[in-house]
């Protein structure tokens, strides 16, 4: 282990890093034997946020970094206001001051002229810059001395004080209140050997300090938090999700429901579960991570009814009604609709949004569905709908919207609500009645917003399943109770870019806000190699690339097996890359029995199973012009078809933003229509280079 100390003034000299790889460090903050965790990231990362940042211990509030910039010297007096490198962040309106425990008096007799005092009583941790633009070096660091001690002990370290004194204040101020401002237990020697030598899933959860204030803040009614990939928004969520546990352990005991942390893809609750149980600030069994179907389910169950989902007859039954409905020459035949198309339009829009009869389906407005339905087109629609739901009522079977349904309506009645509050992640997947189910269960049969009941995040670029709805639809408002995040924090610009120039184009619909994916705002910290675009022959002759590269990577020593993640577009390719991986004697796993712990699997998964996860190595196959994106149907009109490419761009835009280190993009014979608008971004072997010139 290599422990450096990092240079600087007061609460800056309290910085260390740990050398845990060549591009790896974690930031500490030490003094005596007292150690705390800040942050892990890449080593120009850290080394920048070492920089620009101290830590301090304030008696009056948390304990953590805070910004310093370019303080000027009594010499220069600078303006730190033209060094704008702090984002800006939501705060609490009740944030103490730095010295609000000094009085007026005591600041003067500490050598503080009149205006001085009048900027410090206000000013906050993260306002001091702001509201005292010139100061200088030395009245920075003696604010910061200030900040730690009462004025009794100020003046007896005039006289004299043992650095065992100031240990223990530090010690103390990380043991109270360390807590509250996310910060890691106080790690001992031991502790921060290991923590070396662990692997990088067990401490790359940590929050950015500019994230702190929207985990702390204390919201009026739902509240919701979007950004596009890699800006920590599960992160955040996660950390939120701790915070409110926190909370409702100091809560009376009428309040004291657990919380509940929801989202639509049933892998990621285990990973999130076990990232969770990684923070320091968690609270043991106080958050409950389900997915919404397996929430619906039990939520059946508990109320004496319980469903029976047969997805074959499910599937059977769905068919007959399409047989029987849609005959030739009808409305929806004529529109040269595909029957998977229909079936959405009946799951994703009217059992997705609730809508309980005909006269309210030909008034509603379909959002997130591009194929426009004239009147007899969506009575014919509804015709199908009734006639499928007959046949699984005489079936005695249901379908997993109908068991959503269920399970709101059910909430609904409860006199209490089930959970103290909700945080729902990836919002832009669930249908509106996923949603209302969550509502319910923080509300029960009372109808006001609760103060921290609901927090969603999300992002409609990376939306992947059909369907929509508006915050509107779902009666939620926002408004003053929302943010944006802007910086990746895991893409390098290279694959950010890359994925941009793919899919950028595509006009996405986040909850009702419309836009082009690649307009939404972000920003990238760091830059990395071009992904990598291959030519590797047939599907198998990918898969060989493939295994021939993990072992490259495996015999350097750079990158570990469960650091890699394999992704094709449909489970039938994930089954045979699978298969050809394993028999070829590397061991693997799929993304569905994936479980957020540590191990020395390569994960493998579709594209839009991908979702929420993040690798060093993202190997994407079968980008060729024959197979991605879908070819037109025949039959299937124009429209639809546009409708599905362009959930298809969303599923690869996801993939691609997974890979944190390095993207590797495979092809057969030709590369896909949608990557030949992106060949600038890519470095192509020589073969492959010559070839797409000609």
């Amino acid at each position: 282990m290599n422990l450096e100390r990092l240079q600087g003034g007061t609460g800056r000299k309290r910085l260390w890093s740990i050398r845990v790889s060549q591009k790896i460090r974690v930031l500490l903050a030490r003094q005596g034997s007292t150690s705390v965790l800040l942050r892990a990231g890449y080593h120009d990362d850290i080394y920048e946020l070492a920089d620009r940042t101290a830590f301090v211990a304030p008696l009056a509030g948390s304990p953590g970094l805070i910004e310093v910039r370019q303080v000027a010297t009594e010499s220069e007096e600078q303006p730190l206001a033209n060094q704008p490198v702090r984002a800006q962040r939501v705060l609490d309106d009740s944030e103490p001051s730095i010295v609000e425990h000094w009085s007026s008096t005591e600041l003067a007799e500490a050598g503080f002229d009149a205006d001085a005092v009048k900027i410090l009583r206000t000013a906050t941790v993260d306002t001091l810059l702001d509201a005292w633009p010139d100061i200088t070096e030395e009245h920075f660091n003696q604010v910061l001395e200030l900040s730690e001690v009462s004025p009794r002990e100020w003046r007896q370290r005039q006289l004299v004080e043992e650095d065992s004194d100031a240990d223990e204040r530090f010690r103390r101020a990380i043991v109270e209140r360390g807590a509250l401002a996310g910060l890691s237990s106080v790690l001992t020697p031991d502790e921060i050997r290991r923590l070396a030598e662990a692997p990088i899933e067990d401490w790359m959860i940590f929050l950015h300090p500019d994230q702190r204030a929207l985990v702390d803040r204390r919201f009026n009614g739902p509240a919701r938090v979007r950004g596009s990939a890699g800006t920590g928004k599960t992160v955040v969520a996660l950390h939120r999700a701790a915070a409110l546990a926190k909370r409702r352990a100091e809560a009376p005991p009428e309040i004291g429901a657990p919380i509940l942390f929801t989202t639509f893809v049933r892998n990621l609750p285990p990973v999130l579960e076990n990232l969770y149980a990684r923070l320091p600030t968690s609270v043991p069994g106080a958050v409950e991570f389900i997915n919404i179907d397996r929430l619906a389910r039990r939520v059946c169950v508990e109320a004496g009814q319980t469903p029976y989902v047969d997805q074959r007859r499910v599937d059977s039954a769905f068919a007959k009604a399409y047989r029987k409905v849609v005959q030739r020459g009808s409305p929806l035949d004529r529109a040269s609709l595909t029957r998977r198309y229909l079936r959405d339009e009946v799951t994703a829009v009217i059992k997705g949004r609730g809508i309980g009869s005909l006269e309210e389906y030909l008034e509603i407005r379909r959002t997130g569905r591009r194929v426009p339905f004239s009147t007899a087109m969506r009575q014919q629609a509804w015709m199908l709908r009734e006639d499928w739901d007959q046949r699984l009522v005489d079936a005695g079977i249901v379908d997993f919207p109908d068991v959503v349904r269920m399970a709101r309506d059910l909430a609904r009645e409860d006199p209490m609500p089930r959970y103290r509050a909700a945080i729902v992640d990836e919002s832009q997947d669930l249908t509106l009645v996923g949603l209302q189910l969550v509502l319910a269960l923080i509300r029960g049969s009372q109808e006001q917003n609760q103060p921290d009941g609901l927090f969603i995040v999300g992002d409609g670029a990376q939306k992947v399943y059909p369907g929509g709805y508006t915050l509107g639809q779902a009666g939620i408002d926002i408004q003053g109770n929302s943010a944006v995040l802007r910086l990746n924090y895991r893409n390098p610009r290279s694959i950010i870019e890359t994925a941009m120039a793919c899919a950028g184009s595509e006009v996405v619909d986040d909850l009702g806000e419309e836009y082009a994916r690649g307009d939404a705002e972000f920003e990238t910290s760091r830059d990395g190699a071009k992904p990598l675009l291959v030519q590797a022959g047939n599907y198998g002759g990918q898969i060989e690339f493939v295994a021939q590269q993990i072992r490259t990577l495996a015999q350097s020593g750079s990158i570990a097996p469960g650091d890699i993640g394999v992704f094709a577009s449909t489970n039938s390719r994930v089954k045979d890359a699978l298969a050809i991986l394993t028999n070829s004697g590397l061991s693997c796993q799929e993304l569905t029995e994936f479980d957020g712990r540590p191990n020395q699997l390569i994960k493998l998964g579709t594209f839009h199973r991908s979702k929420g996860l993040e690798f060093k190595v993202v190997f994407l196959l079968d980008l060729s012009a024959s197979s991605f994106p879908l070819r037109q149907l025949a039959g299937q009109s124009e429209t639809e078809h546009k409708e599905r490419q362009a959930l298809q761009l969303s599923q690869l835009y996801v993939a691609m933003t997974r890979a944190r280190d390095r993207l590797y993009v495979l092809y057969s014979d030709e590369p896909s229509d949608v990557l030949y608008g992106a060949l600038d971004c890519f470095e192509l072997p020589e073969a492959s280079e010559g070839q797409l010139q000609d």
